[in-house]
């Protein structure tokens, strides 16, 4: 009897949200259909949106390089733009940073691609076209300054840029809901980011409702609000998008199920080291306030994972003498002198 095909269906007030790589491509990755991209792109680039219709071209995304064959072979969406010193863009969604450094280089090796392609062997590099490289986050890139629109150029410690052909916008999408939600965006006062910041929230939300409420927000054409929407709905009701966005989600449960393990294993060996430490040290200092072998006993007893190196490391770095570490640990003078030769060879 053949397997019954399984049905996806989703929750009532549900969708699927636009961060999801399909639905992102779908919506904003479509030559025949350019208004949402050009409403982001108008949003980015702080150029007004009538002014930006007819110069948008979606370009292929495929990578042409025979040493990634068993990776990842297409960015998320590239864009051509005439009339504007012929820039490219390129469009990254990136919803996982437990690869953090995998995720950065990737997407650095895409935007260095798409800069240098093109020229031919005779050009001038003065004709390299401008390149910029946005990327929708659901983490900051720089976790000290946490900036929700964080721009990057090649420049030096004083802040000179070598150049402003290449440049990258990191955006963090799951923080623009976050603030949406906790109705936390009156620090937005310029017209073209808080419009991004309402779209970038929408992109996020797997709520309807929110979806909606997020889209209202943007002071854009009802037309292209409308057709977002319907775009939108077309989607979620497409069975083989529902299964890849539940693959996803599948998925990164596994894989932050894996990290909450690590953490978890990590937590324990942390813990069992400083146990260790913590055993000696009170075992030293109660043998020395003591001045019998009881404390040390205590505390190798209470580090029973401590070898005897780091036992004899221990007292030497508390400032106990040789002839103090060799009463203690029942150790002659050449084994005691030997393990602390080896320790200053160590630092």
């Amino acid at each position: 009897m053949p397997m019954k095909e399984k049905i996806y269906k989703l929750k009532k007030g549900e969708k699927i949200p636009l961060m999801f790589d399909g639905c992102m491509k779908i919506m904003f990755g479509n030559n025949e259909r350019l208004e949402p991209l050009t409403l982001l792109l108008s949003r980015i680039l702080e150029i007004p949106y009538e002014n930006l219709e007819g110069r948008i071209e979606v370009v292929s995304n495929k990578i042409s390089n025979k040493h990634l064959e068993e990776k990842k072979t297409e960015r998320d969406i590239v864009v051509r733009l005439s009339s504007f010193k012929n820039q490219k863009i390129v469009i990254e969604v990136n919803v996982r940073n437990s690869n953090y450094d995998t995720v950065i280089n990737r997407n650095l090796f895409y935007f260095n691609e798409v800069f240098t392609s093109g020229l031919k062997e005779s050009d001038s590099y003065n004709n390299i076209d401008n390149t910029f490289l946005i990327n929708l986050n659901t983490f900051y890139t720089d976790n000290i300054h946490k900036k929700i629109f964080d721009y990057y150029y090649i420049m030096n410690d004083e802040g000179y840029i070598l150049t402003e052909k290449q440049k990258i916008l990191n955006i963090n999408i799951a923080r623009c809901y976050h603030e949406w939600y906790t109705k936390s965006e009156e620090k937005f006062k310029n017209a073209y980011e808080k419009d991004l910041f309402y779209l970038c929230a929408a992109m996020v939300t797997d709520k309807e409702e929110e979806f909606k409420e997020c889209l209202s927000k943007i002071n854009a054409n009802l037309n292209i609000k409308e057709m977002i929407e319907r775009v939108m709905s077309d989607m979620e009701e497409k069975d083989e998008l529902k299964l890849d966005y539940y693959n996803f989600l599948e998925e990164t449960k596994r894989i932050n199920d894996g990290i909450l393990e690590e953490i978890k294993e990590k937590a324990i060996k942390e813990g069992k080291e400083k146990g260790i430490r913590e055993g000696l040290k009170e075992g030293i200092e109660q043998g020395i306030e003591q001045g019998i072998e009881q404390g040390i006993e205590q505390g190798i007893k209470r580090g029973t994972e401590g070898t005897r190196k780091e036992i004899v490391a221990n007292m030497y770095h508390d400032g106990l003498t040789v002839e103090q570490i060799m009463k203690y640990c029942n150790l002659d003078k050449n084994e005691v002198g030997k393990i602390i030769t080896n320790l200053k060879n160590e630092e």
